[in-house]
């Protein structure tokens, strides 16, 4: 196999890889949404761009075929190829062969535990407060458009956690993030509180031995390289007999406690049920 083969079989495996990620949904482990179509648009350019070049490099002169290396036309074309162009090729080709046919397309409790389990959102990058200039660049209302007061919110309809969908059972469905946030917005930490919530994620066995656990899901600012496990403590009398990092819901009583001046979200288990992976298994 020479060099100009080898180039034509990583153009196809590269694209046939990126529109297969795409395809398959494995793409949501590894990229923020926004990032998906541009994935897509690159696998597609990959194997149109393959055959492309193929026809493009062909014999151009009657007994000299692109080897890849620089030879005039009376002399006998090589078509062996150097170590290091094979070293090369195989850098190219093998990694994301391997990670394609191997990877789990999901994080594991070790990356979980390396990269440290996020129970407060201050642990979180997070944009600064507007400036005065950036509130008056704001655009102006159009016509007819009002800033509602409250005063104007319609009768009977109910404010605060009546926005979050309740199940069957009447607990409030929340992701780890939500009571992250709630637990530095006095507002939404006074309606969750005491409150029953629902609460699927990844659990994360105790490390000391006891019953209580982790409740985890991972949160992707732009790609994989940035993910972080946003975790929710679980007190319990009984550990749940589910495989670790499988996927859990929880159902109990939230409640927020100070520590080390953070305050940080906790959930009393009430119940906990072994669930299939949701479709999106990162936050975003």
């Amino acid at each position: 196999m020479n060099k100009r083969t080898l180039t034509l079989v990583t153009l196809l495996l590269w694209g046939t890889l990126l529109l297969g990620f795409w395809l398959s949904g494995r793409i949501v482990a590894y990229l923020h949404p926004q990032f998906h179509i541009l994935v897509a648009c690159a696998g597609a350019a990959l194997l149109l761009l393959a055959p492309a070049w193929w026809w493009a490099t062909r014999e151009t002169a009657e007994g000299c075929s692109d080897c890849g290396c620089h030879h005039g036309h009376d002399e006998e074309p090589r078509s062996a190829m150097s170590a290091g162009a094979v070293f090369a090729f195989a850098v190219l080709l093998l990694p994301v062969s391997a990670a394609t046919l191997w990877s789990p397309s999901q994080f594991g409790e070790a990356a979980v535990i390396n990269r440290g389990i996020v129970s407060s959102i201050s642990q979180l990058p997070a944009a600064g407060p507007p400036t005065p200039a950036g509130l008056e660049d704001a655009p102006l209302l159009g016509d007819g458009e009002i800033i509602p007061d409250v005063e104007d919110w319609p009768e009977g309809q109910e404010e605060g956690v009546e926005f979050y969908t309740r199940g069957p059972d009447g607990a409030i469905q929340l992701e780890t993030i939500d009571l992250l946030f709630a637990a530095e917005e006095p507002g939404l930490r006074d309606e969750f509180d005491n409150q029953r919530v629902s609460v699927v994620g990844q659990y994360v066995p105790p490390r000391d031995g006891g019953t209580n656990f982790d409740l985890v899901r991972m949160m992707m600012v732009c790609c994989a390289a940035d993910a972080r496990p946003i975790g929710v403590a679980v007190e319990t009398a009984h550990a749940p007999d589910v495989p670790r990092m499988g996927w859990i819901r929880v159902t109990g009583t939230a409640r927020f406690v100070e520590e080390g001046g953070l305050r940080q979200p906790r959930l009393t288990a009430e119940k906990i049920e072994e669930v299939p992976a949701p479709r999106e298994t990162v936050l975003y």
